[in-house]
Formats: structure tokens, C-alpha cells, sequence
């Protein structure tokens, strides 16, 4: 069993007799102008033929007291960190037999603190689950904030913030549920298919947005019916001529035998164009192969989904829409 002895107040106390040391240069002001005076002397110094060994020997003096100088400095300073040194040495001992108290108490108190912090999530998990299964939404909706695992936040001010959250998320869902209700009897209304126009919707586009987009559609869907029509116009017009053409140069070139039409180089029996054609339809229509698709179509648009379901209808074939 650990037990705690109680310092008392006197056992704290840390005496030191310290006296300051006094370092004195006893010419210190007398020494610093003449070196001062002296080194005026050579403030734009030229060194010529005449003056190099002299300037040399100068230059050599002055490191030299130089070197004197620094040298006791350095002897000095040595001197006195000696009772420094003893004296951080001492200090060192008293603060590791200090860090030999306070290190296990911390670690103890960093391990307890972790674990009030573990049961406080646990407990504050448990509130938003909760929460969020009474109202039939899933936690990751939830947005979670660290400072609910601080001790002085309460169970009030969670439920406080995270039902504000669920508000906020049925409010944005009822929106949604309006918008896509809007586009769904829209799309009813002209006659398109909603499932692409409904993930735009899903994607954060408005009604109204969708609504404009709809009638763009269904603008260019009309527009290329037309345009179909004229061209499947122009195509019977030109296949009409086309047989014609081909029907008169075969009454040129046939004879009539026995009610019936020959050609007089070949002797082959002459068929109108029109005839030709109606047999051929008669052929075709009388063995038609049936087939069932299953057709997936990922990522397709609103308008494409239209293009697609004006094809099918117009080519009267028989679908069925199944959203993913």
C-alpha cells in the first residue's frame, strides 16, 4: 500500500549563501584611451616600402597584449565557475531526487485523467446514439464535437447541441422530400421521366433549377422530333421517287405476256418496286425475333434519360424503369 508523507513547510526551504564576486581593472580607464589614442593613429593607415616592417612589428605587439588580455579573461572567468559548476551540481541531485516524486505522480495522474476521458466518450457516445435512434437518424449524422468530453461540459449541453443538429438535419430532409414531391409531379405533368431530374435534386439543386432544365428538355426534345419527322418526310418522298423511277424504266424495258409483265433479254418476270417491297415488309413482319434486354445505364442525366425514353417510345418498344 502506497502511503503519502506530508512535507512540512520548513523542509521546503532552500538557504544558499551566495556572495556576488567583485572583478576590478585597476587602470581599466587610463589603459582604454591610450589604446584608443593609439588605434586613431591607424584609422586610415597606407602601408608603403618604408613603413612595412614597422607596421609588421606594431601588428605583432597588439596581438600579443591582445592574447594577454583574453588569456586572463579566460583564467578569471574559470576561477569563478568553479563554485558555480559545484553549486548546479548540487542543484541537479536535489531536482532529480524531486523528478523521482513527480514523475509517477504524473504518469499516475495522465492515466487517470486518459481513463475519466475514455468513460466520459463512452458515456457521451452513448447520449448521441440515444439521441439519434429515438428521432431514426444514424450517429454518423451527427457531427461530433470534442468539447463535449470536456468536464465541465454537461449531459444538458450535449443533448442541448445535438438536437439542434437532428432539427437541422429533418428540417434540410422535409425540404428535400418537398423538392423531389415538386419535380416527381412535374415530371408527371409533361410527360418525362423523374429519376434523373430526382439525383439532381439529390445533388443539391433546387426545384425550381431542375424545373428550368426540364423545360430545356423538353424544348430540345421537340425540336428534334420536328426535325426527325421532316426527315423521315423527305426520306418517303425520295424513296417513293426513287421507285417511280426505277417502275417506269422497267415498263420500258418489258413485254406483257400472258398478263404478265418480262423482261425480253432475261425472260424474268418483272415486279413492281412497290410490290417487291410489300412482300419483303410481309417477310419480315411474318418471323420477327423477340428479345429481353436488361439495359443498366450509370451516371445518365436528366435530360439523356429523356432522349432515351423519347427513342423507345417512338420506336414503340416495350421498357420498364427501374431506379437503382
Amino acid at each position: 500500500m502506497v502511503t503519502t508523507t506530508e512535507l512540512q513547510t520548513q523542509d521546503l526551504e532552500f538557504p544558499i549563501d551566495f556572495t556576488p564576486a567583485k572583478i576590478t581593472i585597476g587602470n581599466f580607464d587610463e589603459m582604454k584611451q591610450k589604446l584608443t589614442d593609439y588605434a586613431a593613429t591607424y584609422k586610415d593607415i597606407v602601408i608603403t616600402e618604408q613603413t612595412f616592417k614597422d607596421d609588421k612589428k606594431v601588428r605583432s605587439q597588439m596581438r600579443s597584449l591582445k592574447k594577454q588580455i583574453n588569456d586572463r579573461r579566460i583564467a578569471i572567468k574559470k576561477d569563478i565557475n568553479k563554485p558555480l559548476d559545484e553549486f548546479e551540481n548540487k542543484v541537479k541531485e536535489l531536482t532529480t531526487i524531486l523528478d523521482n516524486v513527480i514523475n509517477p505522480i504524473d504518469k499516475g495522474i495522465k492515466f487517470y485523467d486518459q481513463a475519466v476521458k475514455d468513460k466520459k466518450k463512452q458515456h457521451v457516445i452513448q447520449l448521441v446514439t440515444d439521441l439519434t435512434e429515438q428521432n431514426g437518424l444514424s450517429v454518423d449524422a451527427i457531427q461530433f464535437n470534442n468539447k463535449w468530453l470536456n468536464t465541465t461540459s454537461t449531459d444538458k449541453n450535449v443533448i442541448e447541441e445535438v438536437n439542434g443538429q437532428i432539427d437541422t438535419i429533418k428540417a434540410e430532409e422535409a425540404r428535400l422530400d418537398g423538392e423531389r414531391l415538386i419535380i416527381t409531379n412535374y415530371a408527371k405533368a409533361v410527360g418525362l421521366d423523374a429519376a434523373g431530374w430526382l439525383a439532381m435534386i439529390n445533388d443539391g439543386k433546387s426545384a425550381a433549377e431542375v424545373m428550368k432544365l426540364m423545360d430545356k428538355a423538353r424544348e430540345e426534345a421537340k425540336r428534334k422530333a420536328v426535325d426527325e419527322a421532316e426527315r423521315q418526310k423527305k426520306q418517303a418522298e425520295y424513296d417513293a421517287a426513287m421507285a417511280k423511277l426505277d417502275e417506269d424504266k422497267a415498263k420500258e424495258n418489258t413485254v406483257e405476256i400472258a398478263g404478265r409483265k418480262v423482261d425480253p433479254d432475261t425472260g424474268e418476270i418483272i415486279k413492281p418496286v412497290s410490290q417487291e417491297q410489300s412482300e419483303a415488309q410481309r417477310s419480315y413482319r411474318a418471323k420477327p425475333k423477340i428479345y429481353n434486354v436488361l439495359l443498366k445505364l450509370n451516371n445518365i442525366t436528366g435530360p439523356q434519360s429523356q432522349m432515351l425514353k423519347d427513342f423507345l417510345d417512338d420506336n414503340n418498344i416495350n421498357y420498364e424503369v427501374k431506379e437503382a
